[in-house]
């Protein structure tokens, strides 16, 4: 007899529903899986359009050597990795720059790769102190540029790189030192040898493996474009 509003499923066991709203629960978790591998997320790192760096716009800054360093000019035709830290930082930073580190020994002599890290602390990070601090973490800094400047030139390059400081409150040390800490965005970036941003990842977190063969993937590309 038909039941009227319904019409009862014929010779289905009676967990079927049940089976069926598994299987579609299955499905669209691997699909959300396979989307999520398909952009990038399951390799802990974030892969974005090609675009540049940064557009018509110079950096002069200076470099552990007291060296003037116009930035990004300065690198241009080199596969650029680039942090940003500030040699007080307890925590974020040093595990930053033992990746980096991690990553260039994965590649010695390699001339078409370099390292650049920003101060976002120009106030405290003077070229010496940044030399100091490339020499604590014995650093190849014929591959590794650590970059200051002027605090307002150095805020532009953290505004047009997305990168986000927040200061905590200045104490003073019995020396008269201003003394603080700087809150700041976690990022790395991988930029190809025409200026390109290809990837973001996670400083502290950074899968090692996997940016070495991003750069390796970029190296490859540039031999390619070099010999065609």
């Amino acid at each position: 007899m038909k039941q009227s509003g319904s019409y009862p499923l014929r010779n289905v066991p009676p967990d079927a529903h049940t089976r069926l709203r598994k299987d579609i629960l299955l499905n669209a978790l691997l699909l959300l899986v396979i989307s999520l591998f398909l952009s990038g997320f399951l390799s802990g790192c974030d892969p974005i359009r090609p675009k540049a760096l940064v557009t018509d716009t110079e950096f002069s800054l200076i470099n552990q050597n007291n060296e003037p360093v116009v930035f990004p000019d300065a690198y241009a035709g080199n596969i650029v990795l680039i942090s940003y830290v500030y040699t007080y930082c307890p925590d974020i930073c040093p595990m930053i720059t033992y990746n980096m580190r991690d990553v260039q020994r994965a590649f010695p002599n390699e001339d078409r790769l370099m390292l650049v890290s920003v101060s976002f602390d120009p106030e405290r990070d003077t070229p010496e102190i940044l030399k100091k601090y490339a020499d604590s973490y014995k650093l190849d800094l014929e591959h590794w540029d650590l970059l200051t400047g002027d605090p307002r030139v150095v805020k532009k390059l953290l505004d047009a790189t997305e990168i986000r400081t927040v200061k905590t409150p200045t104490t003073f040390l019995e020396g008269g030192e201003a003394f603080y800490f700087i809150d700041h965005t976690d990022k790395i970036s991988l930029i190809d040898a025409d200026g390109f941003l290809r990837r973001n990842y996670s400083g502290s977190e950074l899968d090692i493996d996997q940016v070495v063969q991003d750069i390796q993937t970029l190296l490859a590309e540039t031999t390619f474009h070099n010999t065609n």
